[in-house]
């Protein structure tokens, strides 16, 4: 089954979901991704990456709250 990613629209296989906009992408639209703790892995997008508020939390190992609020 193939998908389409949400930022660049490429067809993809296997996708994996920003923490930070809960878009579907490709591995070259991955920035960065990391594990905040043993089980728990945070994946950050290009377009997120931009924005400073969304950056600093992902470089502060915070995971965002449902209605797209950082935790603070």
């Amino acid at each position: 089954m193939t998908m389409t990613c949400e930022r660049c629209k490429t067809e993809i296989y296997k996708y994996l979901t920003c923490n930070y906009c809960s878009r579907k992408i490709c591995n070259n639209c991955l920035k960065s991704s990391q594990k905040s703790s043993k089980t728990v892995k945070m994946v950050i997008c290009k377009d997120c990456w931009s924005d400073m508020k969304k950056r600093n939390a992902y470089k502060n190992k915070k995971m965002p709250v449902e209605s797209n609020q950082i935790v603070q």
